[in-house]
């Protein structure tokens, strides 16, 4: 299960988001209008219009704008998301493995050195 916002901007409406850097990403899809997005620190602007989606990453600071018409948007979890803990305790696992691995690699490589 996931959650499901609409928002809608008034007409040469800006308003601010941030994504808590906890969070999944969000993935916000233009359902009507013209949607004018910039992400802090890049160079670009993005215009998106129906049908067009953008991935808000955790911890990402978005301005959100129209142009001469308001915009309608939903925002979401994006479905790949919904088994990124499964992924997540993989990865942890196989980083484990991985340590526990150079660790004995470093302890032999020492008792070699002692030796001579």
């Amino acid at each position: 299960m996931r959650e499901i916002r609409l928002f809608e901007l008034d007409p040469g409406q800006t308003v601010f988001w941030q994504s808590p850097a906890t969070e999944p990403p969000q993935s916000l899809q233009v359902l009507q209008g013209l949607l004018w997005l910039t992400v802090e620190g890049e160079h670009i602007d993005h215009w998106l219009g129906a049908g067009e989606s953008f991935e808000i990453r955790g911890g990402q600071r978005v301005w959100l704008g129209t142009w001469r018409e308001g915009a309608r948007m939903r925002v979401s979890q994006p479905a790949s998301t919904l088994c990124a803990p499964r992924r997540r305790s993989l990865r942890a696992g196989l980083r484990l493995a991985w340590r526990g691995v150079a660790a004995r690699m470093t302890q032999r490589a020492v008792a070699r050195l002692s030796r001579g």
